[in-house]
């Protein structure tokens, strides 16, 4: 028998559990789930019940099923709604463990043939009808609605091209959504492209970025010119996307036509789908215009077929600096056999897009311009409207005149415009000229004209400083192209270049206008010594 000390201090004790736990906190057991369906009259949601499985983490609670449900029904009616032909009842949709790699679905093939490892890199996939979804990544409403449009394109024509099925899916959820689609970091790459190899997102490399092709396409002709595309999938399976999307044109457009006009709408934001109304698409280069009249430089831009590249034009980077009116010539060596309508856009307040005039392969525009640093840069596209065309070589040129008599003001940007891509800030220093040096790596000097004579070509205006060893040689002027570069050596100078080996490097520095420093060049100089006079003969005596 336990002692009465022992007794009133196990009492004691339990007196204080009894006052640390209210009464209404009692847990009882309740059932452990393991593997649990909710459906409704469309679709059945197959999910983890069990919130201590340690094996598979993918455990949701019978409301989260029940809001999958929902999305998963009112996706599918709004595509019922917009003509399309709705998936049959009964459709299965499994919730994962994605970074399981199939061993975590509750329903279906968790790891079917063509979807690849490691499963975490996606969050959603469709196989034999079924939607699998990730539970930590995929379970919000666009991405169910991209993949309810899947079961869609699935019982249309399934062996339609990818690029088709996953461009016209984003577009469809999308508009399902009412809310902002994805922007391509790439828009040169190739329409049709889908793979590890067709961007640097993605985004780009499931091929979603096709879904702005299809809003054109539909804001253009109407909805219902994206399904007469699927119903070209239908009637001829084995046709390549592209052919059924050419068929489903009207007549007397051409899919070259037609690919040529969405990219100029891409480029001036010519949408009424807020997401890409007055958007500004990712530039491949940008050309310095420079302010004082000149050649501006040569920039080479390869293409693949149905892919764009847009490059700018910049307008005065010193705003403190006064601006004048100029006239600005574009022109574009295209190359053989690829079909295009290069096309500018001035990117202010009225400007409307104005295609280049093309003279065999080559196209050409003037325009008026100015050298005002706060105008807003001008767009120029390029684009490849070919089929199976790749590495296709345009080349941008041109020239600016100014006229410093004619003041000018900054030109006012369109309203609303906005860039997609990352915002760069803008420098707070106008950046040194960029430059070619073309001459040998040594430079030889006469010793009668003491002359170090050789071409630059520059990006912009600035100087080029110039030290010879320890000696400074001043700078010289640079306008935007090439410029003829002199400077007269001293004659103290020059004569060490023969005694004194160390002192015969040269070195070339970009500089800003406002002496901003660039990249320095060197090259080495050596003095050209004068052949010997030739000997005269002798007279022969008589």
């Amino acid at each position: 028998m336990r002692s009465l000390r022992t007794l009133a201090a196990l009492a004691l004790a339990l007196l204080g559990l009894a006052v640390g736990v209210p009464s209404a906190s009692a847990i009882d057991p309740f059932p452990i789930d393991g593997i649990m369906t909710l459906s409704n009259d469309n679709f059945t949601v197959h999910y983890n019940g069990n919130d201590r499985d340690t094996a598979c983490v993918n455990f949701i609670t019978e409301e989260k099923a029940g809001d999958i449900l929902g999305m998963l029904d009112r996706a599918r009616t709004f595509y019922a709604s917009m003509g399309w032909p709705v998936p049959a009842p009964g459709a299965h949709v499994s919730i994962d463990d994605f970074p399981a790699n199939g061993g975590c679905a509750p329903y279906g093939n968790g790891l079917p043939f063509g979807v690849a490892t490691p499963l975490n890199r996606w969050n959603a996939f469709v196989e034999s009808g079924n939607i699998h979804l990730d539970a930590h990544t995929g379970l919000t409403y666009p991405i169910i609605a991209h993949e309810v449009f899947h079961l869609v394109e699935d019982g249309i024509a399934p062996g339609a091209d990818q690029w088709l099925q996953e461009g016209t899916a984003e577009w469809a959820a999308v508009r399902a959504n009412k809310a902002e689609g994805g922007a391509e970091k790439n828009p040169d790459r190739t329409l049709d492209c889908v793979g590890s190899r067709c961007g640097d997102t993605e985004f780009d490399k499931n091929g979603y970025p096709g879904w702005m092709l299809f809003e054109y396409l539909a804001e253009r002709y109407g909805d219902a010119k994206v399904k007469a595309v699927w119903d070209q999938a239908l009637a001829n399976p084995a046709n390549p996307g592209t052919t059924d999307l050419a068929a489903a044109l009207p007549a007397g457009t051409t899919l070259a036509s037609f690919f040529n006009d969405y990219t100029t709408a891409r480029m001036t934001g010519n949408f009424t789908l807020p997401a890409l109304k007055d958007t500004r698409p990712e530039v491949y280069a940008a050309i310095p215009v420079g302010t004082t009249s000149g050649s501006l430089p040569e920039t080479p831009v390869a293409l693949n077929h149905l892919a764009v590249r847009y490059v700018t034009f910049l307008h005065g980077s010193d705003p403190t600096l006064p601006c004048f009116a100029a006239t600005l010539t574009i022109n574009v060596a295209m190359p053989a056999g690829v079909v295009s309508t290069p096309t500018y856009y001035a990117n202010t307040k009225t400007a409307a897009p104005q295609p280049l005039t093309a003279s065999g392969l080559a196209a050409s525009i003037t325009v008026p311009w100015n050298t005002c640093a706060g105008s807003p840069s001008a767009y120029l596209s390029l684009p490849n409207d070919s089929l199976g065309m790749d590495g296709r070589e345009f080349t941008v040129s041109g020239s600016v005149g100014v006229d410093p008599n004619a003041p000018a003001a900054p030109s006012e940007p369109p309203p609303g415009a906005h860039v997609i891509g990352t915002p760069i800030a803008a420098p707070t220093t106008d950046p040194a000229p960029t430059l070619n040096i073309y001459a040998p790596e040594v430079l030889r000097v006469s010793s009668k004209t003491r002359l170090l004579r050789f071409v630059v070509f520059s990006s912009g205006d600035g100087r080029l400083g110039a030290v010879l060893g320890s000696a400074g040689l001043g700078s010289a002027a640079l306008r935007s192209g090439n410029n003829d570069v002199r400077f007269v050596l001293p004659t103290q100078l020059f004569q060490s270049l023969r005694s004194k080996r160390s002192s015969n490097v040269l070195q070339l520095t970009s500089k800003s206008p406002s002496g901003t420093e660039g990249a320095t060049f060197t090259r080495r100089v050596v003095v050209q010594t004068p052949p010997k006079p030739k000997k005269k003969p002798a007279k022969k005596k008589h």
